[in-house]
């Protein structure tokens, strides 16, 4: 089904290798954030707080049309850092001084050279989504629980324990954290982490 493929650690370095640079910056924006693909074409700079250490998103800019904060972990801060900011557009990711709008031959190159089945026609095919899809999975699997997951993404908790239970963005940041160690520690990702799954604790 498509949106539901989660890439290992394998396959999403070589998307990036086999990428043009303007498209790799693209894919980790997606794999450390779980933004969506329109948040992350239409981001603008004024939406990066660098010093809180979140993309703040207003409602305008999510599909679920409700306002949230992202948290930004070591390699959005690194991405942050080599993207020159263009002075005549507000745009983050740019194509020869353009905002990017379309960049699906360029992800189905890179899936054909990384060896990886690509487009909804195809069982198990790549699409942009799919690192949504792992954000949200590799979260689960470091342990952060539900609430906090549901927060970040802009989903609409559904359970009322969710719904009390407020999540502020230290909460964020200490669940990037976790989801950076896990992704670094040397974890078979391929495998579900069950008691990694059963010690929520943020």
């Amino acid at each position: 089904m498509p949106g539901d493929r989660v890439l290992t650690k394998e396959e999403y370095d070589g998307l990036l290798r086999h990428s043009p640079k303007h498209t790799q910056n693209i894919l980790i924006m997606g794999y450390w954030t779980g933004m969506r693909k329109g948040e992350i074409l239409k981001l603008t700079w004024d939406k990066v707080d660098m010093a809180a250490k979140v993309i703040r998103l207003e409602a305008s800019d999510t599909k679920e049309r409700k306002a949230k904060t992202v948290p930004i972990g070591e390699e959005v801060s690194k991405l942050r850092n080599r993207i020159p900011r263009v002075l005549h557009t507000p745009y983050v990711f740019l194509y020869f001084g353009k905002p990017i709008i379309l960049f699906s031959t360029a992800i189905k190159t890179a899936c054909e050279k990384a060896s990886i089945q690509w487009g909804r026609e195809v069982k198990g095919g790549f699409i942009f989504h799919d690192l949504r899809h792992t954000f949200v999975t590799d979260m689960r699997r470091a342990g952060v629980s539900k609430s906090v997951r549901m927060s970040i993404t802009g989903h609409t908790p559904k359970d009322m324990d969710d719904r009390y239970n407020k999540v502020d963005d230290q909460d964020k940041l200490l669940a990037l954290g976790r989801l950076e160690a896990h992704r670094n520690s040397n974890v078979d990702q391929t495998v579900d982490q069950a008691p990694l799954a059963k010690k929520e604790t943020l």
